[in-house]
Order: structure tokens, then sequence, then C-alpha cells
């Protein structure tokens, strides 16, 4: 993650700062604020937050960033090409209009995230870990466009083209627009617009009730945003949050005719999570109608979703980004152990770090000592010196390891209705949780008590 990310007075959260790593992981007593945290932090790498984060960028340009909008400008009007045409930009002015405009419409941001008006924010800020450079070179013009492109330490990272027709006052829209792209990739961590993806602790609920829910209906009935007719305006609805809608509608959009060129990065995950945790694939059976069904290893007909187990239903939906997703790079993932045995809770765990050694970035909130410990053990495994053999004596190898740098952890502890949130640091390359092992301690002790009660008496 390029910056550091500050929070204050978020619902029940008084304070936050946030660095995410590979792996990050909320832990804390429930109704503490962690879904509302992940929710917030989807919406900034997704790129669901652009409409509300820019409103008013062109006026906050013209105010406090004159230089720059005039160096853009200029640079979009002038004609001559001789010489090489661009202009650099320093990370901390990109910083700095960030924080303005997340000063300006921080509350439009929630608002537009829970679907809610009574939502506010008294701070949303962020801080660059980092001092990049930002290169904003003209490439190529004709009296039709004008190409662009954005250079982040000498790497090209944005492309994009202006067709002069579209734009009148001289050039000045695609100014706002230009920095506007810069904006929303700096917020997205450099991923690709609709990467992040967010799956919900409600996953079987959705999963069985998405058919129903089509999507128009959905839009209709649970975003705001959409104006309704008039039939329907006068009728009381419960909007969902946006991660929701955007949760039901990728399991809607799924790129149902993939083929294995597409996932090839994900074949050995699926085959990992189908011999380990569902005996069994999830698929598209028709992409016609998107049904969706799980076929049990050994049979060739499927079953319906419906009729499947918990632990299907709670694991079909990553089953499907990971085999039909367009890109995927990042999970917003809510209670990962939701539905799981111990058994199954110590695989979710195994199958978190091999997709976070894949490439794929993981968010999760969790309440599962068993998975912190396992992501303890195998970050102390990763540190010792380790051959092959020793592993397969654990029935482990290198894709179940994980460096301890790629992890970040953050308790959420409540006092007095809020909530201050710290950064857990590992200490010999293990995390200890004090929410976990209090609550551990605590039914240890009774259970002690009781048996010297029972054992007492019959004595």
């Amino acid at each position: 993650m390029a910056y550091k990310l500050i929070v204050e007075n978020y619902g029940k959260i008084e304070k936050a700062e946030l660095e995410i790593s590979p792996l990050t992981l909320f832990v804390g007593d429930n109704n503490s604020g962690k879904s509302y945290l992940l929710s917030l932090i989807w919406t900034l790498f997704s790129g669901q937050g652009e409409s509300s984060i820019c409103k008013g960028m062109k006026g906050l340009l013209e105010q406090k960033f004159s230089k720059l909008y005039s160096d853009l400008k200029n640079l979009l009007i002038n004609q001559n090409l001789e010489n090489e045409e661009f202009v650099v930009v320093n990370e901390e002015i990109i910083i700095s209009i960030i924080n303005e405009l997340l000063l300006m419409n921080k509350d439009e941001l929630v608002k537009s995230i829970f679907n809610y008006e009574g939502m506010s924010i008294g701070r949303i800020e962020v801080k660059n870990k980092s001092n990049r450079h930002y290169v904003i070179k003209k490439e190529k013009e004709d009296e039709e466009a004008i190409q662009i492109s954005v250079y982040i330490d000498d790497v090209r990272r944005i492309g994009f083209q202006f067709l002069k027709w579209m734009y009148s006052n001289e050039m000045e829209e695609p100014v706002t627009r230009l920095v506007e792209l810069i904006v929303d990739r700096f917020l997205r961590n450099d991923f690709p617009r609709n990467a992040t993806y967010y799956l919900p602790a409600a996953r079987t609920g959705f999963m069985l009730a998405k058919n129903t829910i089509n999507q128009v209906g959905r839009k209709k009935a649970f975003d705001n945003i959409v104006e309704l007719d008039d039939e329907t305006k006068n009728i009381e609805v419960s909007p969902f949050p946006k991660p929701i809608i955007h949760f039901l509608d990728s399991m809607d959009n799924l790129n149902l005719e993939v083929n294995d060129k597409n996932y090839k990065s994900h074949i050995e995950l699926l085959d990992w999570i189908n011999h380990n945790m569902t005996n069994g694939d999830v698929k598209c059976i028709d992409n016609n109608s998107g049904n969706i069904q799980y076929v049990p290893d050994g049979m060739k007909n499927g079953i319906p979703l419906r009729a499947t187990s918990g632990v299907v239903t709670e694991l079909a939906p990553l089953i499907l980004l990971l085999k039909y997703a367009r890109f995927l790079q990042e999970i917003c993932y809510e209670e990962p152990e939701m539905c799981l045995h111990p058994k199954l809770q110590y695989q979710m765990a195994k199958l978190i770090i091999r997709m976070v050694n894949s490439g794929i970035n993981i968010v999760a909130s969790t309440h599962s000592d068993i998975i912190l410990q396992h992501i303890n053990n195998m970050s102390q495994l990763y540190k010792a010196a380790n051959d092959k053999e020793r592993l397969e004596s654990l029935g482990l190898e290198n894709e179940d390891l994980i460096n301890v740098d790629k992890i970040s952890v953050y308790q959420f502890h409540e006092e007095n209705g809020k909530t201050n949130i710290d950064r857990i640091y590992p200490e010999n390359n293990v995390f200890k949780i004090p929410t976990f092992s209090n609550a551990l301690k605590s039914i240890l002790n009774q259970t002690l008590e009781v048996s010297d009660i029972v054992y007492g008496e019959e004595e």
C-alpha cells in the first residue's frame, strides 16, 4: 500500500491509522467497527468512491492548486511537439489534493457507502509512505484527439485519450478529468478498477437469494441513487450498502465463458479447495442462464446450491471469483471462518496464505483463533531453516509458509461505547492477540472451577 489511511470518529471508531499489507487482519469484539472499516477500504481500493471523492475537483484546482492546473492546461493546449512535453508532479501534491477532497466530501463518501443519510465521519486522511514522482506526458496529438500517459517512477501506469470535440472552454474539462484519474489510481493502490471484491459475512443467504433479487429490481429496491418511478418511489425500503450491491452484481457479472488461460494462475488454488475443503467443484453449468451448481467428486450431475451443505455455499463466492472474475487482486473478506468446523478453519487459514502467496491481497475480519494461530505457525516456520522433508512431515509445502513482513494485524477494542484500533506488531514472528487470549483464559479458568466443584463433591 502506497499510503497510510487515518480515520477518526467513524461509527464507533474513535481513531485508526492503517497500513494495508498483502495480508491484513482485523480482530476484536463484535459490533466494534470492523465491517465499517472494511467497507471503507473496499470503496477506496475498488474505485467505487471516485464520484463522491472527486466532487468539486475543478474549483479546488483553480483555487488551491492553480500552478498545477495552469501547467496541465498548457500541456493539453500546446500543440508544439518539437520538444518533449511533460509536467512533473511530486506525490506530496497528489496527496494534498486528495486530502482537500476528502475534507470536502468525507460525509458524502460514507453516505454513499452505506446508502444512509445519517452516516458521517470526523476525519479521513491519507499520508504518503513513499515520495514517488509523476510525469504526465503528451504522447501524441492530432486534430481530433490528445494521447496522455502518466508515468509513476518512470513506469507507465495510466494512459488515456481525450477527444477534442467532446470538450469546450479551452480544454478545462480534460484537465479536471486527468487529475481525477490520477487521484483514483492513487487511492486504488495502483490496482485495476473493480479488481477488489467484497465477500460479506452473509454469503450463504445472498448466494441463495441472488437469483430472486434480480439486478434491475435490486437497483430499484436497494440503491438510493437510482430514481424510482411514481408507483414505487413512496415504498419504504432498507437500502443495501454499496459493498453488498457490488457483491451481488459481481456474482451476476462473472465471465462465465472463461477458458483456462483466464484463470491459469488460480487453477492450483481451485484444485486445492476442491480437494481439501469442498470435495467437489462449484461451477456454472449453463452460460445462458448463469446456473451455478455443485458437482461432488465422482458425480457427473450437479446439485443446486440450495441443496448443498453450508461449507459449499460459504465457499461458492470465493470459488466463483477465482474461476470467473475478470480481474482479482484483492478481497475484503468478512469472517472467512463463517460456518466452518475448526478442522476447516485450519484449512481456510492455509487457503488464505496460499492466496496471498499467489498475489491476491486479503483484508479480513476474523474471530478465529485457529486462523491466527496457523498464520503464526507458518510465519515462524518461514523464518526457520526448513527442508522439504521436514515440511512434508508436517503436511506442508513452501506455498503454506508466509513471511511475517507481509502481515498486518489490527486489534479493535471497545471502551465506553467507542472503539480504538491498535496495530499489533509481531514478537519473534508471532502475533499475540489479547482479545483471543483473554477469552480463552476466561473459559479455561471457568472450566477449572467447574471441575473443582464437580470432582470436589464426588470426593
